[in-house]
């Protein structure tokens, strides 16, 4: 019988939002699925300890990264007659098998890539979409991005949503505020990339209409790169926080007075949900159709494009129906789906 073998390059980067997804579908698939069902196949430079208790762990060839991903890590499947999964954008261009692509954004906005990412890429999405044997994607949205950009019929993709249980097991910071010279209540708070689709220029721009306010921002950046790298000044009251902790973070979305998430296009938009569970008092959010399929009347829309003068009003108003938002969504119900999806392609 066929084996459904993961595609372990994830485990190379560090964890954003298409990592976390690999990492917490594939700990909820483990309770599922039986004893050596599933293989996960690992790059040679891979160092962290694994454990599952029904998903087999392999080291598998010589070679590193990408050269792995299409030469290494397709022999193996081959070699086991099994199927390759693969969580994380990328498939193999010779053994594609099953493969969650997440968002359209290279399509939907080639110019925030290089011409020598965005060949690299379309030529791994029109390869992926094509051959496929099933595309898993992250919204209803995101689905019909990729009918929109491949023609790929409605039937070859399944939406297996992202969640937000991970944040259960962090702790909360009792320091933090102090830290960070923040006051509770008294500041927004955003966190992402660097990436210029999370649109922190409107936070700075913002920042610069509400003069008396605080904006707090945690991310891998610093005022030289992030001014320079996206071309504008972060305002005296627009605070880089950089990287902050698990805890940190989760103790920050819990204070603030606003979540911020101003993005212009994203696949699901992970961190508001986050910040949902931790206990923020408002979510606010970019006026695009996957904020409105997943936050639906629980958040503040905004236009990206056009920054905002924030009154007291506008933000005094806890989140509304909070357990709706986060009740739709589970990672164990996501892997429920990923494990119907993989024995229905093993049939």
């Amino acid at each position: 019988m066929k084996k459904i073998i993961i595609n372990g390059r994830f485990l190379i980067h560090r964890v954003t939002g298409v990592e976390r997804y690999a990492r917490e579908i594939l700990a909820e698939l483990d309770t599922m699925v039986a004893p050596d069902e599933v293989i996960l196949a690992i790059p040679p430079e891979i160092k962290e300890s694994l454990i599952y208790h029904n998903i087999k762990v392999i080291k598998v060839g010589t070679l590193h990264n990408r050269m792995w991903e299409h030469i290494s890590f397709p022999w193996y499947v081959h070699k086991k007659n099994g199927i390759s999964l693969n969580l994380c954008n990328v498939a193999p261009l010779i053994e594609p098998g099953i493969v969650c692509i997440h968002d359209m954004k290279v399509k939907a906005h080639p110019e925030y890539f290089s011409w020598k990412f965005r060949m690299w890429y379309e030529l791994l999405l029109k390869n992926e979409t094509k051959r496929a044997k099933k595309i898993i994607t992250v919204s209803e949205f995101s689905k019909s991005e990729i009918m929109k950009y491949y023609k790929v019929t409605s039937n070859k993709i399944v939406v297996i949503p992202n969640a937000w249980q991970h944040y259960e097991r962090i702790e909360f910071n009792k320091n933090t505020l102090k830290k960070y010279d923040l006051e509770k209540e008294k500041y927004y708070f955003a966190m992402g990339s660097m990436e210029p689709n999370k649109n922190f220029e409107w936070i700075a721009k913002t920042a610069l209409l509400n003069p008396t306010e605080n904006f707090a921002v945690a991310g891998s950046i610093n005022k030289k790169i992030f001014a320079e790298g996206l071309g504008f000044e972060c305002p005296d009251n627009m605070h880089l926080l950089g990287y902050v902790t698990d805890e940190e973070a989760k103790t920050l979305m819990k204070e603030c007075k606003a979540f911020v998430f101003p993005s212009f296009y994203e696949g699901f938009g992970i961190p508001p949900l986050e910040a949902i569970s931790a206990g923020a008092k408002q979510i606010v959010v970019s006026d695009i159709p996957v904020m409105h399929e997943v936050f639906e009347d629980s958040a503040k829309y905004i236009d990206p494009h056009k920054p905002i003068i924030l009154t007291e009003d506008y933000v005094k108003n806890n989140i509304e129906n909070h357990d709706k938002v986060v009740k739709k969504y589970s990672w164990r119900t996501s892997a429920q789906k990923l494990c119907n999806l993989l024995r229905n392609t093993l049939k």
